[in-house]
């Protein structure tokens, strides 16, 4: 009997929030403008939910398959570069060879670096100093200046020191940024308040006034028949009321969800709850008053633009920052297809970087090196050449 009750709540709320009229009888246009909000609503909520569960399988993607793709295209490019490194030293290149190889070199070193989560190891930070004349850790420290004058300049428009901040520190960091939001906050804070006197102080015309008095009265409208509903169905489902232990597990849920569609001003779920427990079908939406039609619309159109907002701003959610942070924003279109690209493209370099490794320490070494630079320096032919017509067409 339970499970038969179910299959009609289900079958009832499945055929969404619509209005509709026995026979030839019309629809009024505030009645067709409903349907049409909450159609809207339910696709958008559809859309949101699709998108979400793209970006959580992108992201569970991300760490089973990307980021060990990524490690192990670090471990071939260090085995390259080692490789590199040793056929460099041997001094069996001409001049020019050897020139462009050091330019390889240091491609890979800077690709290494980026990559790399870890200090690289000594090997890494030997061939380094070698080839740039510096060492690892000078490099880091200047790095590591500089990047504190650039933060202290920014810091310094809002009257904050970081001169004795480790910006390596990410919980000191923190606590300065948090700084710095609160005295943004604060700013805003004061130029919309002096926004509000200067408007306060311009004289109001009749037809602005009437529309505030109006836009009060539709905000006390608004609220009160959102507290109806809110009403009703809390007492239909406290748990506390309820003896069947199942059925109070279930209103405890129920009663959680309508809390927060009451908190939101959801009225979508809010009238979907109400349709589902209290009048199973929707005939009682045909006798709204047109006048209550006209707030839950306003109240609906509000809804529609929040989800509309919401739907764009998916990809902003915390949980998804490390994708957004990797793949920039592009990835809000496709977030599963960009991943599964560069997994596929990892592992393309990762497999090339390896048998590059192999061929550089052949018998053939110095033929394989000479044929990699060779289209090295047309790569490099064809960039300066697009930077020059950069140059004459920008």
């Amino acid at each position: 009997m339970q499970q038969k009750k179910n299959q009609s709540d289900n079958n009832s709320t499945s055929k969404g929030l619509t209005i509709s009229k026995a026979g030839k009888q019309k629809l009024t246009k505030n009645q067709e403008a409903f349907n049409k909000l909450t159609q809207k609503i339910e696709k958008l909520q559809k859309d949101i939910e699709k998108k979400q569960l793209q970006f959580d399988v992108a992201l569970k993607m991300y760490g089973t398959e990307l980021y060990p793709a990524q490690i192990q295209l670090l471990a071939t490019r260090h085995k390259l570069i080692t490789v590199l490194w040793n056929i460099y030293k041997s001094d069996k290149l001409s001049k020019t060879d050897q020139r462009h190889l050091k330019n390889v070199l240091q491609y890979h070193l800077e690709e290494y670096f980026t990559q790399s989560e870890t200090e690289p190891d000594e090997i890494i930070q030997n061939i380094f100093s070698a080839i740039e004349g510096i060492s690892y850790d000078k490099m880091m420290q200047d790095e590591k200046e500089s990047e504190q004058a650039r933060m202290q300049e920014m810091f310094d428009k809002l009257n904050i020191d970081i001169n004795d901040t480790d910006i390596n520190d990410e919980a000191a960091l923190a606590a300065k940024l948090a700084e710095a939001r609160e005295k943004m906050a604060e700013m805003q804070e004061k130029n919309e308040e002096r926004e509000k006197v200067r408007q306060e102080k311009k004289k109001k015309t009749a037809k602005q006034l009437e529309g505030e008095k109006m836009q009060k009265a539709v905000e006390e409208m608004k609220q009160k028949n959102i507290s109806t509903i809110y009403k009703q169905l809390a007492k239909l489902f406290h748990p506390d009321l309820e003896q069947d232990e199942e059925r109070k597990v279930e209103k405890e849920v129920l009663m959680k969800e309508l809390v927060a569609a009451y908190e939101a001003k959801n009225l979508h779920t809010l009238l979907s709850l109400e349709l589902k427990w209290i009048h199973k079908e929707t005939d009682h939406l045909e006798n709204l008053t047109e006048e209550k039609l006209a707030i839950y619309l306003q109240i609906l159109k509000e809804q529609a633009y929040e989800l509309e907002r919401e739907k764009i701003c998916v990809f902003q959610q915390p949980q998804y920052a490390t994708l957004v942070n990797i793949f920039g924003y592009s990835v809000n279109r496709y977030p599963i297809e960009t991943v599964q690209k560069h997994v596929a493209s990892a592992k393309e370099i990762a497999k090339n970087f390896e048998s590059d490794a192999k061929d550089f320490e052949s018998d053939l070494a110095l033929k394989h090196v000479k044929e990699m630079l060779k289209q090295w320096k047309k790569r490099e032919k064809e960039f300066d050449e697009e930077e020059m017509m950069s140059l004459f067409f920008k």
